[in-house]
């Protein structure tokens, strides 16, 4: 299960809606790449979606959306 799967509804709606919007993105992004049928690293993808929403985190925290 990959980390944007992981995330649960209760956790999703206490992110930002910037943070809702990129993990819609990011899960059609997973889609096509995978589908794609060229190589796809979904290990450096998941840890790119921590990395982002760590820091969307931070800004909601911080009073931005």
């Amino acid at each position: 299960m990959s980390s944007s799967d992981q995330i649960t509804q209760q956790e999703n709606a206490s992110l930002g809606m910037s943070a809702q919007e990129f993990l819609a993105y990011c899960a059609a992004e997973r889609e096509r790449r995978q589908n794609s049928g060229e190589a796809f690293d979904e290990e450096t993808f998941d840890q790119a979606i921590e990395m982002v929403l760590g820091k969307l985190r931070v800004l909601a925290d911080e009073g931005w959306t």
